[in-house]
């Protein structure tokens, strides 16, 4: 069975929507709380709305062989959790999720048990969910189905933008705080070379530059503290909505300085 690029689209939006769902559901009740999981900040997780449309292009022909369907499923869909995290991990220096401690993982990328449940889940949505989900997109009018498409798409494309600038600030800020970090350990000498050599080779401003030591100091630590609170308020759109929505987050770039912002955003909102 061949499906038209508007059927793959829509079925792109309505899994990625059910697979957002699946995720706060399972995170609700494994953690007590209510937590908006995925890339995006919008109710939709994109790896299952093009890990649905990938099982459906190539599986449907074997919708009537669970073993196979399973097996297909199991492969495909942990080939695309291990892509998408390779790529992510690329692209922004950042581990999203990690299974490194979970028994035959691959890179931490993958692990076997989740890998079963996708191919299960996948042989499911298959055989259960998707003939209602098909006849659904078919009920729509095109006429409808075609404009909704469009607007859904067009949000998708708006929220990813948003979310590539919070990314971007992210590491820039965390850049800045590895910096301040640095000078802030390396103490007065330092800074006392920042102010300038010049200055300090002239006697008469010598104790005028040692006195800016502490106010250079304070400047740093009120800075460092107001990157700290920007990037850890808990504001809808903004990094912290990624890292409560991934807790196993991780920046390679900026490791120690990512390592510290997790520690005082979880004192922040377990007070």
């Amino acid at each position: 069975m061949e499906f038209t690029l508007y059927q793959l689209a829509w079925y792109f939006v309505v899994y990625s929507f059910l697979g957002w769902c699946l995720e706060v559901v399972f995170c609700t009740v494994n953690t007590g709380k209510w937590v908006n999981r995925g890339f995006l900040n919008g109710p939709v997780c994109p790896i299952y709305g093009f890990g649905m449309v990938i099982v459906l292009s190539v599986l449907i022909p074997l919708a009537d062989n669970p073993f196979l369907l399973f097996a297909g499923s199991f492969f495909l869909t942990s080939l695309l959790e291990l892509a998408t995290g390779w790529v992510l991990k690329t692209i922004f220096h950042t581990t999203w999720w990690d299974y490194s401690r979970q028994p035959f993982n691959l890179g931490g990328y993958i692990c076997l048990k989740f890998s079963l449940a996708w191919g299960l889940g996948g042989m499911a949505a298959v055989r259960i969910l998707h003939p209602p989900v098909e006849a659904f997109i078919d009920w729509i009018p095109k006429p409808i189905g075609v404009c909704l498409l469009v607007l859904i798409l067009l949000l998708f494309v708006a929220d990813l933008i948003v979310t590539l600038r919070t990314l971007i600030g992210l590491n820039r800020d965390l850049g800045e705080l590895e910096h301040i970090a640095s000078v802030l350990h390396k103490g007065s000498d330092t800074i006392s070379r920042n102010l300038g050599d010049a200055a300090l080779a002239a006697d008469e401003k010598l104790t005028e530059s040692k006195q800016a030591i502490p106010q250079k100091i304070a400047e740093l630590e009120a800075r460092r503290d107001f990157l700290m609170a920007r990037i850890t308020d808990t504001k809808m759109f903004g990094p912290s909505r990624l890292i409560k929505a991934f807790p196993s987050m991780n920046n390679l770039r900026h490791a120690a300085a990512f390592r510290e912002l997790k520690e005082r955003f979880l004192q922040h909102i377990n007070k």
